[in-house]
């Protein structure tokens, strides 16, 4: 079924929450984003970057570079989860340094002036009815030289999860998207596309990098038995490597705005 309006998480916001950051699922995507930024963006650790989280959810990542004394904006279209980060902000003491603004990512484009040096924007591709446009009016608010923090729900890994998992017509009759009820994206998006859409965009590629590579094939009861350092290691590692990086649940790509 055709989307045909972008995803509203109001009705998810708790969903998400106990789904994603309680579990693994949201460390290991904390862990990967960071190392990326630590090996590409100067100044991440020191503080002192304009940072715009747009579609930034309960604000997880966001947090831990305000605590890096960088200059956040949060902006989603959700009012709840836009709640849910201010609460987590506040109990940081971070909310008074830190601007939300309560609007789509279109809304934003249209009537912001400001430009930043880093642009998140995570997990939001895969819910938008328009996905490249979207993507090339967000850039009109990166500074050149900035960078551009891009991670989507892959739907080559999407593919190869229900292949492995014998849903056959899922995938002969590309019926795999979700229907915008529960947390399955309404448009998983091909990396391969999503990488020329940066490069039509003069945009640089500094890391390629799969999120979750292996942890969602793993049984449930699996899960709780596993040496949770090794888990994280394992996932860094492979992160990196092909085919694994492509065939994960995640891709986040790290690139840089040319001058």
């Amino acid at each position: 079924m055709a989307i045909t309006e972008d995803q509203n998480f109001d009705t998810l916001s708790s969903r998400f929450r106990k789904n994603i950051y309680d579990t693994a699922k949201g460390q290991i995507r904390l862990k990967i984003l960071w190392r990326d930024f630590i090996e590409s963006v100067p100044h991440i650790e020191t503080g002192g970057l304009s940072i715009l989280d747009a579609g930034a959810g309960q604000g997880n990542f966001a947090l831990k570079l305000a605590q890096k004394n960088h200059q956040l904006t949060l902006c989603d279209v959700s009012e709840n989860m836009l709640d849910d980060a201010k609460q987590n902000f506040a109990k940081h003491k971070l909310d008074k340094d830190t601007q939300f603004i309560h609007c789509s990512v279109q809304e934003l484009t249209e009537k912001s002036e400001q430009q930043y040096d880093v642009i998140l924007f995570h997990a939001v591709l895969e819910w938008l009815v328009e996905p490249e446009e979207t993507l090339k009016q967000l850039l009109s608010l990166l500074r050149p030289n900035g960078y551009l923090s891009l991670m989507f729900y892959s739907r080559t890994g999407l593919i190869y999860q229900n292949l492995t998992r014998g849903n056959f017509d899922y995938v002969l009759n590309d019926t795999l998207s979700g229907e915008g009820k529960t947390l399955t994206p309404t448009n998983p998006q091909d990396p391969l596309n999503v990488q020329q859409w940066l490069k039509d965009a003069d945009l640089t590629i500094l890391n390629k990098s799969g999120v979750r590579v292996f942890y969602d094939s793993l049984s449930r009861e699996r899960r709780k038995t596993i040496n949770e350092a090794q888990l994280y290691e394992l996932e860094k590692e492979y992160s990196r490597k092909e085919p694994y990086c492509s065939l994960a649940r995640y891709v986040h790509i790290l690139c840089k705005k040319l001058d």
